[in-house]
């Protein structure tokens, strides 16, 4: 569910890079999704000892 995600975050910033909503390039954002990675990570270790 997690990786559906972070590709319809991906492409909902490049859709509005290319109607120049956006601005900044995409290179701005990537540190934000690995954040996002890296706390999905942790979430799904934590589920996992508890379980």
């Amino acid at each position: 569910m997690f990786f559906g995600l972070i590709l319809i975050s991906v492409g909902v910033i490049l859709l509005l890079e290319k109607l120049n909503i956006l601005e900044g390039g995409f290179g701005t954002y990537w540190p934000v999704i690995l954040i996002a990675f890296g706390i999905s990570i942790f979430i799904s270790h934590q589920r996992r000892r508890r379980d």
